[in-house]
């Protein structure tokens, strides 16, 4: 029963996401930056350097409307009744939580004169370059231009963690990582009675937790930040209770999960692999979910991401407060 009303929960939230999200896209996310350059170069025919590298050039808008179509993209998938494809929401869930990482670092530097050239060049004209053939990448070398000049570099999401997100990125990522690739760490979701199956039925609770997890740090990061125009002090108490209601969630979530994999047996395949491996017991992977979500709750609390003030967390409620109209 409990199972059941924590999926139910979950369901519930992650439709409310995307509601959310698909109005914010609609009021909120105008390229300024962009259109400036539009403006000005039908005018002119030229692209002045103010605009090439002006902070309004926000990545925020860009990595936002991204991740509310990976969101569809995982709600159309959890409610497939076709199949099982919570670990193909890994790879969904892995691009939202690369967005937020890299909007945020954006939006955290491109406003210091001194890094704003790094941070365009880096995140805006090498990969608008590499997409249209006119520079060429060369990996950890950099990215360079036809006349073999470097113009800027492809930055690993591992690069850009800040606050927080230092304590359960590794766990994390790994984890999304090992569903992502062809990894045969991810054997046992693939495997039933002797065969090799695409029918397996994993992780769905885990699964709408990871999306709503990832999502709502990027929704806090972009939403919830004092001076976002969100068109009344009405609006604006229902987009940040949201994010206060899905962070409750989530710590209720978390508590649930953590005792449930704390419990779970191992998978006789795994008790098989143990042995494969070598001599002794080596199969923690539920512990490592545990070790995971321990550190994800944590982060919860962190208040460097928007304006949201999560300062005061009284009987597994948040005290309310909102910006200024």
């Amino acid at each position: 029963m409990e199972k059941l009303l924590i999926e139910t929960k979950c369901k519930k939230m992650l439709n409310r996401l995307i509601n959310k999200a698909r109005d914010f896209s609609h009021i909120a996310c105008v390229p300024d930056g962009l259109i400036d350059i539009l403006r000005v170069y039908s005018q002119t025919g030229i692209v002045p350097e103010k605009l090439k590298y002006s902070s309004k050039l926000s990545y925020d808008y860009f990595a936002f409307v991204k991740s509310t179509k990976s969101l569809l993209a995982i709600r159309y998938l959890l409610n497939s009744k076709e199949c099982t494809f919570t670990e193909d929401c890994f790879m969904l869930i892995r691009s939202i939580f690369e967005n937020h990482i890299l909007s945020r670092y954006v939006r955290d530097n491109i406003d210091d004169e001194e890094k704003r050239k790094e941070v365009v060049d880096n995140f805006i004209l090498a990969p608008l370059g590499i997409s249209f053939d006119y520079y060429v990448s060369r990996g950890r070398r950099g990215v360079f231009s036809q006349d073999n000049e470097k113009v800027g570099d492809i930055k690993n999401p591992s690069s850009l963690i800040m606050g927080n997100e230092r304590d359960y990125y590794r766990p994390l990522y790994s984890f999304l990582c090992q569903y992502t690739h062809c990894s045969y760490g991810a054997l046992s979701s693939y495997f039933k009675q002797g065969m090799f199956t695409y029918c397996g039925d994993n992780f769905s609770i885990l699964t709408y937790l990871l999306a709503i997890f990832v999502f709502t740090k990027i929704y806090e990061g972009v939403v919830t930040v004092n001076g976002e125009d969100l068109v009344d002090t009405k609006t604006m108490k229902s987009y940040y209770d949201l994010a206060y209601d899905s962070l409750e969630l989530q710590m209720e979530v978390m508590d649930y999960l953590i005792r449930h994999y704390n419990t779970l047996p191992k998978e006789q395949i795994n008790v098989v692999i143990e042995k494969y491996i070598g001599v002794g017991e080596f199969d923690n992977s539920n512990f490592k979910v545990v070790h995971m979500l321990e550190k994800m709750k944590d982060s919860l609390l962190d208040n460097a991401i928007g304006s949201l003030d999560k300062s005061e967390f009284i009987d597994d409620h948040f005290i309310r407060k909102y910006q200024e109209w």
